[in-house]
């Protein structure tokens, strides 16, 4: 029955406005991540990609399915990305939003091929893949125009099986990866205060007695594999399903930033409503009662295409599903080469949001010194840095740079040294890519670096020696005698000196202790 025509009205534009703070927070981060001065150069990506003649046209597409695998500059990747901007707009304000969704999947697809691992998060799939069953949904025409249809029932249904699949993964994930900490209800004690980016209501949330943070812990199991049984359990249980899962949602996107991923989950929950829910509500506005008294009740059929499109998202979603579920073996298997392909149409995702818990909290701290001893710190705007600024909202904007130096946080370790370890020297090479392309910025090119950081101590002056201190970071507790109006404690557990000279002409990637200062 066709119930559905003012929750897609909703769900067209709040979709859009999701990808216009997408591919602004793209276009803000563009040149300094994938530039090519940036961290991580497409270019440079895509260039190694057509020298490895070993690779076939159709490798490479696989390997690389994105536009920018032939048009890779700067200006293409930061024009793509304002078209994106303007092409959200379009589908926000109704005008033929099935073309914008269609042309915002590819380009943005295309980002996420070629911006490697600060492009790489599971939010970035879910919208994604929440955009190409958006094509699915009537075209809104010109500013919504003549609007008569809304989502058929098979559509409506593959929006709830994504919903199914977010929850229902993200759930089995914590009881496989994480029993140390989910399944002994210790999980959410440690939460808040190894978020990556926590909000200062994460931090508050954190001071919150232990017997609660084992309710917390029970409910979002509970709410992930239980409560993802109420989706496919008939209207009245998809109800309470809507009110469980936006209450848990709201819950993190105010206590931690995650990007767009709240947003999107919000946005996904429509369609566990009907326009009867929507009608529901708004009839108590007198202004709105007369716009909800037309709600049809003729049958709605899919369109021929979408039977087709729906059985291969549902096949690929099993396999994908399969390739979580399976291990490490199931890669070497057919299935496995198969679920190459899959991933490289972008249409459907593994999710397992927050498996394990980390137990501590380790930081990096970038420090420069212009004479060898006296030594400076960088702050980055968003990730935990000083101790007395308080943790931030940020959402939906995703700091890629601050976010993903979070999964950078465990200390190098040579051989077996315990923490803390001595100081110890490594060529960039032995850090991940994007992480020694900074430090290498930061003693050549500070201008370059300086994108990152929202403070320049040396004042222009050009570093004479860089090093990458980590700290161990816990919360304070407010009110604590201790907390001294601070946000954070620290404790240093190591540091590591950058060396350029390291690696070069046979010299080793890594010296265990530091010993000598470069000249």
């Amino acid at each position: 029955m066709n119930d559905r025509r003012y929750i897609t009205r909703i769900f067209i534009p709040a979709l859009g406005i999701l990808h216009l703070f997408n591919f602004a927070s793209l276009a803000e981060q563009v040149q300094r991540c994938m530039g090519s001065d940036g961290l991580l150069p497409a270019a440079e990506y895509v260039r190694r990609l057509w020298d490895d003649t070993g690779l076939s046209m159709l490798d490479r597409i696989v390997e690389c399915p994105s536009l920018f695998l032939w048009f890779s500059s700067d200006a293409v990747l930061v024009g793509g990305a304002w078209l994106g901007v303007a092409l959200a707009v379009l589908a926000g304000i109704g005008i033929y939003s099935r073309v914008c969704f269609a042309a915002m999947f590819v380009l943005y697809a295309s980002y996420i091929e070629v911006g490697g691992l600060l492009y790489s998060f599971q939010w970035d799939s879910l919208i994604l893949e929440t955009t190409f069953l958006a094509i699915l949904l009537p075209c809104s025409g010109l500013f919504f125009c003549n609007w008569r249809r809304g989502a058929d029932p098979l559509t409506a249904w593959l929006f709830r099986w994504l919903m199914v699949r977010l929850y229902l993964e993200s759930g089995l994930a914590k009881l496989f990866w994480g029993p140390d900490t989910w399944a002994t209800l210790d999980a959410m004690r440690r939460y808040y205060e190894t978020a990556p980016i926590p909000t200062v209501l994460g931090w508050v949330a954190h001071a919150l007695p232990e017997s609660w943070h084992q309710f917390e812990t029970g409910a979002t199991l509970c709410i992930e594999i239980l409560g993802s049984t109420l989706i496919f359990a008939g209207l009245a249980c998809r109800r309470l399903a809507f009110v469980i899962f936006t209450a848990f949602q709201t819950a993190i996107l105010l206590t931690a930033n995650y990007g767009i991923f709240n947003y999107t989950s919000l946005a996904l929950h429509l369609f566990l409503l009907t326009d009867a829910d929507i009608a529901g509500v708004c009839r108590l506005v007198p202004s709105l009662r007369a716009r909800f008294a037309d709600i049809s009740a003729e049958p709605l059929r899919p369109r021929w295409w979408v039977y087709p499109l729906s059985l291969v998202i549902v096949v690929f979603s099993l396999i994908e599903f399969l390739m979580l579920a399976g291990g490490q073996a199931i890669h070497t298997t057919r299935v496995g080469q198969w679920g190459r392909y899959i991933h490289a149409t972008h249409i459907s995702s593994r999710y397992h949001l927050f498996g394990p818990i980390d137990p501590i909290r380790y930081e990096m701290v970038f420090e420069a010194s212009p004479d060898f001893q006296t030594w400076y710190e960088y702050e980055f705007p968003y990730k935990a840095g000083a101790l007395d600024r308080p943790p931030p909202f940020v959402a939906p904007h995703h700091p890629r740079v601050d976010f993903r130096l979070w999964f950078e946080r465990y200390p190098l370790r040579w051989g077996n040294a315990a923490m803390p370890y001595p100081d110890a020297s490594a060529a960039p090479q032995a850090l991940p890519s994007y992480v020694g392309k900074l430090a290498v910025q930061l003693l050549e090119e500070p201008n370059l670096a300086l994108r990152h950081f929202v403070n320049d101590p040396l004042n222009g002056t050009k570093p004479a020696d860089v090093r990458i201190t980590f700290y161990h970071y816990r919360m304070t507790r407010r009110g604590a005698p201790e907390s001294k109006e601070r946000y954070w404690d620290r404790e240093k557990v190591g540091t590591l000196y950058v060396d350029p000279n390291l690696g070069k002409e046979g010299r080793p990637t890594a010296v265990p202790q530091r010993t000598t200062v470069r000249p």
